[in-house]
């Protein structure tokens, strides 16, 4: 299901790349360096929504959702069924465990292409970050732009191998040693945090009984936490022990617990409970986030327009100008443009409606006639959306009539 979630992100227009533009994408709009404060406010609500995440929940987004996760249990069940129950062949264990009875070369063959298959499928997901899914699916049926195949081939290979290798191999080795998220929860890691608990007081019943340790995809002991383990409450050894212990009519020794103590905050008097263990400086600035945000796309302007007077050299004379109209939006737009500041009949448009597509560029030339009476005019170019913008640009021309 996250896998899904990651690449719904960029196919709905949410947060992309776009690489042709050079610019980032949010909510379908492109992101200029006149829009920084959306970024920022993006940016923001990110880093303080992960912060207070680390505080609370911890590890569960790596249990629950994490895709790189998800592909990695995937991989150790389908690893077992074909090397054996203990196999392990992950590029952190000392030794390779492989059972002597599925140590054959059709099984390990079957292994390899499997994950070569799904390599394929989750090599697309990248694309989605920095193509429109047009795009994708063009590339998908063979239908690619002749200027993009060849880029578009190179990094489809290159994702290719680098989840071939993830997948047959790497797995939780990334999670320990390479994961932001991680590095992030164990900075801001907390006893407050959401963690699972042991039992000490019934520890006479686990004399002799490792279920929950053996049911631990990432080779960690419940019962004695150390302070570096990698726990991901997934709750897999929480439900195993539970398991166990129902035949005796008996909870189990593991739950999930909050805190290792009670803490409680004062807010206007009254206990804070939850909101008490994060720091609240945190929720504010998620708050300024999330009001920054909203102010930028209040405010955000979907095109772009500037005038600046053409040069000698291209064959034009002084009283050339080009206007460059930008379309930041991903959808297409109808503009008309319109001369202000001077008389009726003493210029000449190139083109006074423009039809253009998403995300595109269009330039329309402005010839002023030099019979203008000498001195300073200002020349307003009015530019007027058929969605309702509306934006204006002013250049200063000079007449040099005698």
């Amino acid at each position: 299901m996250s896998l899904l979630l990651f690449v719904a992100i960029p196919a709905s227009g949410l947060f992309r790349i776009d690489l042709v533009a050079g610019t980032f994408v949010v909510l379908g709009r492109q992101i200029w360096w006149s829009d920084i404060a959306l970024m920022l406010g993006f940016g923001t609500i990110l880093v303080a929504a992960a912060i207070m995440t680390y505080s609370t929940i911890g590890t569960v987004w790596c249990g629950w959702a994490c895709p790189q996760n998800a592909v990695s249990e995937w991989a150790n069940k389908l690893t077992h069924k074909m090397l054996g129950k203990l196999a392990n062949v992950n590029v952190e264990s000392n030794n390779s465990r492989v059972a002597a009875t599925k140590n054959k070369a059709i099984n390990w063959i079957i292994l390899g292409l499997v994950f070569l298959a799904m390599s394929l499928v989750l090599g697309l997901i990248p694309f989605f970050y920095f193509f429109t899914p047009d795009e994708v699916w063009a590339f998908i049926t063979f239908r690619t732009d002749s200027s993009l195949s060849q880029f578009m081939h190179r990094l489809y290979f290159v994702s290719v191998v680098a989840f071939f290798l993830d997948v047959s191999g790497i797995r939780y080795f990334w999670c320990n040693y390479a994961c932001m998220y991680r590095f992030g929860q164990r900075f801001f890691k907390s006893n407050d945090g959401l963690h699972v608990a042991y039992n000490e007081s019934r520890s006479s019943d686990c004399v002799k009984c490792n279920y929950c340790a053996t049911s631990c995809g990432i080779d960690i002991n419940p019962t004695n936490f150390k302070s570096t383990d990698t726990c991901i409450n997934c709750g897999e050894c929480i439900d195993a022990c539970d398991r166990l212990h129902e035949k005796e009519d008996m909870s189990g020794l593991l739950r999930f617990k909050l805190a290792e103590k009670v803490v409680s905050s004062k807010l206007n008097g009254k206990d804070g409970g939850l909101l008490g263990r994060v720091n609240l400086w945190v929720g504010v600035i998620f708050l300024i986030g999330c009001g920054l945000f909203a102010w930028s796309i209040a405010n955000y302007s979907p095109y772009n327009i500037v005038a600046y007077r053409s040069e000698k050299s291209s064959g034009l004379s002084v009283s050339d100008y080009k206007i460059l109209v930008s379309n930041k939006m991903y959808a297409p737009a109808q503009l008309s443009l319109s001369i202000k500041g001077i008389p009726e009949g003493s210029y000449q448009l190139e083109s006074d409606n423009l039809d253009m597509v998403p995300a595109s560029r269009t330039s329309v030339n402005l010839h002023i006639s030099p019979d203008l009476p000498k001195g300073l005019h200002r020349v307003i170019i009015e530019v007027h959306a058929k969605d309702g913008w509306e934006g204006r640009f002013g250049v200063e021309h000079y007449s040099a009539r005698n």
